[in-house]
C-alpha cells in the first residue's frame, strides 16, 4: 500500500492489491477508522479492514496509526497570541476606521460615462484612494483585478444593509491576519458555508465562507490560513476537519445569528480553542469534552480574559490585545 496526499489532519491510502482509495481525517485514521472509496460507493471500514485493505498486520497498522497520531497532534504550531501582538495595532486601525470606502466596503457604482454598463452593479473595495484619486473597486460577477473609480461614481451601503463581519486573510495577502468588515448580508448570507465546530459548540455560531484572495497566490504555502485552520479544529478529536487542513485560503466569518462580530471577538475564540489543543494531546488525563468544551467553559475563559485585562489597566498583553467596548459573543 502507499500513502498519498497526507497532511497535518488528513490523508489519502491506495490499497496494492485492490486499488482502491481510502480517505479519512488524521483523527479517524488514528482511531482505526476510515471511509473507502470503491468505483462510486463509499463505506466506513473497521480496524481490521483498513489493515486488510493495506495489505499489512494489525501491529503494522498500529504503528502508522501512532505515526499519524503524532502528526495529527502538531497540526497547529502557531501561538496566536504571538500573532495578536503583531496584529493588534493594526487591527484597531481598521476597527477604529469610520471611512466608508475603506478596503473591505461595498459599494453601488453610478454616473459612469464610458462603462455605463457598470451602473448600478455592487463590488467591494479592495484597494485604498491612489495618487490619481481613484479607489480600487472588484466589481461582483466580473473577473480580474478591479476598476479603478472615482468616489464620486460610488455610493457605499449603509449599515443597516449590512452585516458586522471579520475576513480572515491568509498568508500570502498581507500580513494582518484579521480584519472587521462590513458585508452586505445578501452575499455573506447566500454564499455556502461551514460552521466552526467548537464555536458552535460552545453557543457562538460562527459561520465561515471561503472568499477569493485579494491578489493572485499560487504556492500552497500563500494559502495558509492557521486563523481559520483553528475555527475548523473538530470537536471530537482536536484535529483541523478536512478540507480546511489544506490551503485553507481566505474567508469571511459571521454569526449565524447574524450580530455583530468583532476582530476581537474571533481572536477570543481563537484563543480558547488554542488553550485546548494541549488538552486534545494529553494521553495521559485525556480532554473531558462535556466538561472543558461547553458554553460555560468558554464564558470562564472570556471572563478570566477580560478580568486579567482590566486588573492590568492595559500594560499587559491581555490589555493591549482587546479592545475597550468589550465582546459581541
Amino acid at each position: 500500500s502507499s500513502c498519498s496526499n497526507s497532511s497535518a489532519s488528513g490523508l489519502r491510502v491506495m490499497a496494492a492489491e485492490s486499488g482502491s482509495g481510502i480517505d479519512c481525517s488524521l483523527g479517524r485514521f488514528a482511531a482505526g477508522e476510515a471511509d473507502v472509496d470503491a468505483g462510486n460507493q463509499r463505506r466506513v471500514i473497521s480496524a481490521s479492514e483498513l489493515a486488510e485493505a493495506l495489505g499489512c498486520g494489525q501491529i503494522d497498522l498500529e504503528k502508522l496509526q501512532a505515526g499519524v497520531e503524532e502528526q495529527a497532534a502538531a497540526a497547529l504550531v502557531f501561538d496566536p497570541r504571538e500573532q495578536l501582538e503583531r496584529d493588534r495595532l493594526f487591527r484597531r486601525e481598521c476597527q477604529a476606521a469610520e471611512d466608508v470606502f475603506a478596503v473591505g466596503r461595498w459599494v453601488r457604482l453610478q454616473g459612469l460615462q464610458i462603462a455605463a454598463q457598470l451602473n448600478g452593479r455592487s463590488g467591494m473595495v479592495i484597494e485604498p484612494l491612489n495618487e490619481t484619486g481613484r479607489l480600487g473597486v472588484q466589481v461582483s460577477g466580473i473577473a480580474g483585478k478591479g476598476k479603478r473609480i472615482r468616489p464620486a461614481n460610488l455610493t457605499a451601503f449603509s449599515n443597516e444593509e449590512t452585516l458586522q463581519v471579520v475576513r480572515l486573510f491568509c498568508r500570502g495577502e498581507q500580513s494582518a491576519g484579521l480584519q472587521t468588515w462590513r458585508w452586505p448580508q445578501r452575499m455573506v448570507t447566500d454564499r455556502p458555508f461551514e460552521v466552526s465546530p467548537i464555536a458552535m459548540r460552545v453557543g457562538v455560531p460562527l459561520h465561515i465562507v471561503r472568499v477569493e484572495p485579494l491578489r493572485d497566490l499560487s504556492a500552497d504555502t500563500e494559502f495558509d490560513n492557521q486563523w481559520l485552520m483553528h475555527l475548523m479544529v473538530d470537536h471530537e478529536t482536536g484535529v483541523v476537519r478536512h478540507p480546511w487542513h489544506h490551503r485553507p485560503g481566505p474567508a469571511i466569518v459571521w454569526r449565524g445569528d447574524e450580530g455583530d462580530l468583532s476582530a476581537d471577538d474571533v481572536c477570543l475564540m481563537i484563543c480558547f480553542i488554542d488553550s485546548l489543543l494541549a488538552r486534545y494531546r494529553d494521553k495521559e488525563a485525556p480532554i473531558d469534552i462535556d466538561a472543558e468544551v461547553t458554553r460555560e467553559a468558554f464564558q470562564f475563559f472570556k471572563a478570566r480574559e477580560m478580568q486579567a485585562a482590566s486588573e492590568e489597566n492595559g500594560d499587559s498583553d491581555r490589555g493591549r490585545w482587546w479592545g475597550e467596548g468589550g465582546f459581541n459573543i
